[in-house]
């Protein structure tokens, strides 16, 4: 089996060539560079360490894309990025994003039902494992760092937790641009009645990253709420799951140094505010346990993945036998 993965690698790392060759091409690689690319490459394909991968446990990942992402149909953001946390210190900022993706999971009518999910959760897989291979390649650098090059135990990958509406992106990007536009016509023609310099007028640069982030703030209309849990003690859990009676939880993820769940708005919602704002209050936000994620973009680290050398894990039945086990007692 690990042969045939590592075969499997090599195949990834042939059809990449055209993404790997543009990122070469844009950092200026010379032949030596091109040669440590292959070692490299090398190297990470018969790593017995999983540790060392992005995509450490296959299917665990294609298990959380067959239950949460391919039933609603709807597309979501691949995000690669690194944390200064799991860096030591090392990084220009915090949270580093290394690269973002568009996955969709469009229903087809005409095609088989099986064949057509097996072919959209093969997708999925396939664009981690290309963020994999370019990690392994040292592709991913810190560019106020002197493109210092990220290392693996330093990522993370996360998808959106809500399905994303493209339509209301593309009308936030619609108004977006008209806004920028009208700015851009009056510092023009403050600039020429005052005869000043207009190199400062507004541009509309980076576009590829502008409809990314209208795509990523334009959640579908929903009733999920997303909680960052950041510690595994028990008692604080406890208390979490008493406050969480009655809630439907649609996944929960076990990550590095707490949980991520998703879950159903309802009328517990009262008592899981009032412990939130119980637990934080007068406790530095660097330091919150709790946090609600209210906003409209959060994101959710993917079971499989490796989250500075911890590998994130399904936790859902967990968390409801939880929460049942509270009511309980």
């Amino acid at each position: 089996e690990k042969l045939i993965s590592r075969i499997e690698y090599l195949f990834y790392f042939i059809f990449i060539n055209l993404d790997i060759l543009k990122k070469i091409k844009t950092n200026s690689t010379s032949s030596t560079d091109e040669k440590k690319l292959s070692q490299l490459m090398t190297d990470a394909m018969m790593s017995e360490n999983n540790n060392s991968l992005l995509l450490a446990d296959e299917e665990e990942a294609r298990r959380f894309c067959r239950t949460f992402l391919i039933p609603y149909h709807r597309p979501r953001i691949l995000q690669c990025s690194a944390r200064n946390k799991y860096a030591e210190g090392k990084l220009s900022k915090g949270l580093l994003i290394l690269e973002r993706m568009v996955v969709k999971f469009k229903d087809d009518p005409h095609s088989n039902s099986d064949n057509h999910n097996t072919a959209l959760e093969d997708d999925f897989i396939r664009e981690i494992k290309k963020m994999q291979v370019l990690a392994a390649a040292g592709l991913y650098t810190d560019r106020k760092k002197n493109n210092m090059r990220v290392q693996e135990n330093w990522m993370v990958v996360y998808v959106t937790a809500y399905p994303l509406d493209e339509e209301d992106a593309s009308d936030a990007f619609v108004a977006k641009v008209i806004e920028m536009r009208n700015n851009q016509r009056k510092m023009l023609a403050n600039a020429d009645m005052n005869n000043t310099n207009t190199n400062h007028t507004p541009r509309m640069e980076n576009i590829h990253g502008r409809i990314l982030s209208c795509l990523h703030s334009s959640p579908c209309k929903n009733r999920f709420l997303k909680l960052d849990v950041d510690t595994k003690e028990q008692t604080l859990i406890q208390q979490l799951y008493h406050s969480l009676t009655g809630a439907n939880i649609i996944i929960a993820v076990e990550t590095r140094g707490g949980y991520h769940v998703i879950l159903e708005k309802g009328p517990f919602c009262r008592q899981l505010y009032e412990l939130e704002r119980h637990v934080n209050k007068g406790v530095p936000a660097e330091n919150h346990w709790l946090t609600i994620e209210s906003d409209k973009g959060p994101m959710l680290a993917i079971p499989g993945t490796n989250q500075g050398g911890f590998t994130v894990k399904l936790a859902t039945e967990d968390w409801k036998a939880g929460i049942q086990g509270s009511i309980s007692d």
